[in-house]
Parts: C-alpha cells; structure tokens; sequence
C-alpha cells in the first residue's frame, strides 16, 4: 500500500476529514517519526502495529573489506558503523496476520 492508498483509504474510514488533510497528518507524522529515528537509541511504537528501532553498531574493518576501501579511498577506518532497522510487531498484528494467512490456506 503506497502513500496515496493509505491517503484514499484513511478517508473512506474517516469522512469528515478531506483527503488532503490526512494526507498532512500522514507526512507530519512521517517526519516527526524519522526524527526520532535519526536519534540515538530512538523507537516509535504505533498502536496495533509494532515497534520500529534503529541500532548502531561499531564494526572492526578488516580483510577484503579493508583492501577494497584502501583501494577506493587510499585509506581505511579501523572501524565502520553498521545500521539495522528492527520492527517487533504487536501480539494484535502477529495474530492479525496468522488468522489471515490461516484462512488463506483453508
């Protein structure tokens, strides 16, 4: 579901509020979130969803990797930071799309 589904179909649920309207609340809300993901040790958790964090962390360069920076660059860091993107769903969500998958398969 892309930006202008989500848009079309937050405003079917919500009549009373125009298309454009949620569509603001849904880039507002985008960027309050990926500010607080830019923070260290920042998570958003959404209600029903899940939580969404970011981790850091400091990696020793050594090897290929090494050589190949030295290659590009002339130099190498001893060390590289890593990023991973963690999202733990909510029990609702896990359940949500066990029961779907479910009755799919039935």
């Amino acid at each position: 579901m892309n930006h202008r589904q989500t848009v079309q179909a937050v405003a079917r649920r919500l009549p009373h509020l125009p298309k454009h309207t949620v569509a603001e609340v849904l880039e507002v809300a985008a960027e309050v979130w990926a500010a607080e993901l830019a923070q260290p040790g920042g998570a958003i958790t959404i209600v029903n969803l899940g939580r969404l964090r970011v981790e850091a962390q400091q990696m020793q360069v050594g090897g290929a990797v090494r050589e190949r920076l030295e290659a590009q660059h002339g130099t190498a860091p001893m060390t590289i930071r890593r990023l991973y993107y963690r999202f733990r769903p909510s029990g609702w969500l896990r359940e949500f799309i066990e029961e779907a998958y479910e009755k799919e398969e039935s």
